[in-house]
């Protein structure tokens, strides 16, 4: 009896923690460092860029392939129904002579090399090289905005769970007030008015609380998407709005944001295509040099019936004379377009630079108003505590002591959003200077 009570305990237990396992496997935890790497394995946006990136390396292996010979090969068989004939008349007899034969076989190979083209295989293949390189500059562009997109969704959900927990204290808070007006009303010293203010109170502050957490539920879901989590995984964050202060340096920054943002390092890397792409319309009318071979394997030869093959080698040359100044218009554009790229790079460093200002004055004035928010918070605890002795004392009324709870719920949910703010201002600063 012992033993199958004890099977079966153990069996229940093994049940219970199987479980337990399975529910917490079932469950995502998160912290910012596994979000981010969430969404660089899975973000659709960087899977694309990724595929960007081989697409580009494949246009190099087409560029190289302009430096190796084309061989090509062909063959054909022709049928004629009537060949071509003629007659001799001769004194003492005619002869009909047929040109040619009914079937005709053609085997062919043919083989050209490039020999001297002015450069323009080699900058083709140089352009190729030059874009793949930007096309992983622009990967890393587009990484850091995920990075960006990630952190600040991150935060801000963390910032929706702390201000439902803000409104749950603040309704608990209502529901000890209401406890307190239905204890005073009883005994005779709290009017009617007040304890259907109390309930009335604690009847508004539903309501936000429900919103925000389907607000919650909602920024969840579009988290799942940013990081390409199925919506049906359930995840929980895990992680504090802290206040970490960071040193800043505007000079030193901005020479950093220029050295390290993708953008300048694609500019640039666009520049040099320009360039490149210039020297290629410049080889447009100049000569090529070019080497060509075939060979030939075919029946009838010549006028014999019979297999046999042919071959022959040589070099061509073929330079344009005159494009009614195609060429040098195309030139000009070329130029022209370096110089367009030449006065964008600068208002792109200019346009940089003034987004590190930018978040450096959001940081600066987020961590003003974290010192600022914290101490109203400790104020409005303390004016809560001495209003709740007050009033139980019949020194405040009820509403007094109301307005005090509403004073520290918004402290509270201030502070928590500058928290918040600095935070994501700190990204910001971040992807600035392309950290």
């Amino acid at each position: 009896m012992f033993f199958k009570s004890f099977v079966v305990f153990l069996t229940v237990s093994l049940l219970w923690i199987n479980f337990g396992f399975a529910q917490v496997k079932d469950t995502l935890f998160l912290t910012l460092k596994q979000s981010l790497k969430f969404a660089q394995e899975n973000n659709k946006s960087l899977l694309q860029s990724r595929q960007k990136i081989k697409k580009a390396q494949y246009q190099i292996d087409e560029a190289r392939s302009g430096f190796f010979p084309r061989l090509s090969f062909e063959g054909s068989y022709t049928r004629f129904g009537v060949i071509p004939s003629f007659q001799i008349e001769m004194p003492e007899m005619s002869e009909k002579v047929e040109i040619g034969f009914n079937d005709n076989y053609n085997l062919g190979l043919s083989l050209t090399q490039p020999i001297f083209t002015w450069g323009k295989i080699r900058n083709s293949y140089d352009i190729s090289v030059i874009s793949h390189k930007a096309s992983k500059q622009e990967y890393k562009r587009a990484k850091q905005k995920i990075e960006f997109e990630v952190t600040t969704s991150f935060y801000q959900l963390l910032l929706a769970k702390e201000l439902i927990r803000v409104r749950e204290e603040a309704i608990d808070n209502l529901k000890e007030h209401l406890r307190t007006v239905e204890a005073r009303f009883y005994a005779g010293q709290a009017s009617e008015f007040e304890l259907l203010r109390a309930k009335v109170q604690l009847s508004n502050a539903y309501p936000p609380f429900i919103q925000a957490k389907n607000m919650l539920d909602l920024g969840t879901n579009a988290f799942k998407n940013l990081l390409g989590i199925d919506l049906k995984i359930p995840i929980k964050l895990q992680g504090k709005l802290s206040f970490e202060p960071i040193q800043l340096n505007l000079s030193q920054a901005e020479d950093y944001a220029l050295k390290q943002r993708p953008e300048i390092s694609s500019f640039n890397l666009q520049k040099n295509i320009a360039s490149v792409a210039l020297n290629i319309v410049r080889a447009t009318n100049r000569p090529i040099l070019a080497g060509f071979g075939t060979f030939q394997y075919m029946n009838p030869f010549y006028s014999v019936q019979k297999w046999d093959y042919d071959w022959k080698v040589g070099l061509s040359v073929s330079m344009p004379l005159f494009d009614g100044f195609s060429t040098r218009s195309k030139i000009e554009q070329a130029k022209s377009d370096l110089a367009e790229l030449d006065i964008l790079q600068k208002q792109m460093e200019e346009g940089i630079k003034l987004e590190v200002r930018q978040a450096i004055s959001d940081l600066n004035l987020a961590k003003e108003n974290i010192l600022t928010q914290k101490e109203n918070v400790n104020q409005a605890k303390k004016a809560l505590e001495i209003a709740k002795i007050q009033y139980a004392e019949g020194l405040l009324t009820s509403l007094e002591e109301m307005d005090t709870q509403l004073a520290l719920t918004l402290a509270q949910t201030n502070y928590l959003s500058s928290l918040t703010d600095y935070l994501i201002a700190k990204a910001k600063y971040y992807k600035a200077i392309g950290r």
